[in-house]
């Protein structure tokens, strides 16, 4: 026993688009069922068939009824468990019934009816037929639709009586064979295009998410370039970059700016005592008490090499800068004894303050050298401190 193959997600989706594409026009396709079966309901009351036509309007009515009611659950989106290939099933399997239904009517019609109603008839099927072309793109239900309806209009033409009922007959045998080819080709470039959408859609997809995972690696690339990569503090480019946009934004602002210079106290010495991992973990521990020193995103702590850092603090006068470098001292002495780093022994920081406000003629680099200044005369005071740089040892650095 051979079996079929299932079916894989991607085919299951391309079904899902055409059903849906269905489903949006059941509302319309239905009302064109009701105004074509009342068409046969009144050719069927004009040949006196009065046990047929009740027969046949209550099975209309329960076809379409049913057909509704699958629409609206389809539509409702409250029955997500049931497979797509069966709401297609249930797709089909309406379409036959119809199909059975208008051609049951037709054939009767055709066989025994006069040339008026047959003529009339053939035209309400035929308009039938053209309608529900919309639904190829789900083939296998406008097939179960046409062949009933087509095969007994052929056999209606063959069993009657009237003149030329022979070509009659192989007229519509030849029109089925037609619509049946003309409708697969049109369901085949239908679902031709909708893979060209999906594969234009993945395509997008896939795109759109290659550039956004660029665009992340670019970033990371760029807080990589921008980053210390042992204490995660900006890097010496950064702390260069960011240096000269506050001072273009003093000089448009007419704001101060100040940097305090840092080196951590004997580092040579604890790192020689101690080993290399413990100085990595030292400088650390000081890089987080800097950061945790500042006003949040205005300021940047940055590590410029070894262990020399450097704080950029914009719109921090003297005084404001003053009081910054006393906090994170005071947080980097204390910081030893802190259970999450317990350092092996204390460790301190030496600090030099300098502010100024940018001025045309003036330069950047004034400020670093006369906090650079300062902290040299903070280590020769005995370290553990912080000093000020004179607003003339500022001005004399020019």
């Amino acid at each position: 026993m051979v079996s079929t193959p299932s079916s894989t997600p991607r085919d299951d989706a391309f079904l899902k688009t055409r059903i849906e594409a269905i489903y949006s026009i059941a509302l319309a396709m239905i009302g064109m069922d009701l105004l074509g079966s009342a068409m046969m309901a009144g050719l069927f009351w004009q040949q006196g068939n009065n046990i047929w036509l009740p027969i046949w309007i209550l099975a209309s009515v329960i076809i379409i009824a049913s057909r509704g009611v699958a629409a609206m659950a389809y539509k409702s989106g409250l029955f997500p468990n049931i497979p797509i290939r069966h709401w297609a099933a249930s797709l089909v399997i309406f379409a036959g019934a119809s199909g059975l239904l208008w051609g049951g009517a037709l054939g009767l019609i055709v066989a025994t009816g006069t040339d008026n109603q047959v003529m009339f008839a053939v035209c309400v099927a035929l308009s039938g037929l053209t309608l529900s072309i919309a639904h190829v793109a789900y083939w296998p239900m406008y097939a179960a639709f046409e062949l009933p309806v087509m095969i007994a209009a052929a056999l209606g033409f063959f069993i009657s009586d009237r003149p030329g009922h022979w070509p009659l007959a192989g007229a519509a045998t030849v029109m089925t064979v037609v619509l049946l080819s003309v409708s697969r080709r049109l369901a085949g470039q239908v679902l031709h295009a909708h893979r060209l959408a999906a594969a234009n859609q993945a395509l997008v997809g896939s795109l759109g998410a290659r550039g956004k995972a660029l665009e992340q690696a670019c970033d990371a690339l760029e807080r990589v370039s921008r980053t210390d990569p042992l204490t995660g503090l900006a890097n010496r480019r950064q702390r260069d970059s960011r240096l000269a946009d506050e001072w273009e934004r003093g000089l448009r602002s007419g704001a101060p700016l100040a940097v305090v210079a840092i080196d951590v106290d004997h580092f040579k010495r604890f790192n020689d005592t101690h080993g290399h991992s413990e100085g990595d973990r030292c400088l650390k521990a000081v890089a987080e008490m800097l950061q945790a020193g500042l006003r949040g995103p205005i300021d940047l702590a940055a590590r410029h090499g070894g262990e020399e850092f450097m704080l950029i603090l914009p719109g921090v006068d003297r005084a404001g800068a003053a009081s910054i470098a006393e906090r994170v001292r005071v947080m980097v002495a204390t910081c030893s004894n802190d259970a999450g780093f317990a350092l092996p022994e204390k460790v301190t920081i030496s600090l030099g303050v300098a502010a100024i406000h940018p001025a045309p003629g003036r330069s950047v680099h004034e400020l670093t050298i006369a906090a650079d200044a300062a902290l040299y005369r903070a280590k020769m005071a005995g370290r553990n401190r912080y000093e000020l740089a004179a607003v003339d040892s500022v001005a004399a650095a020019a």
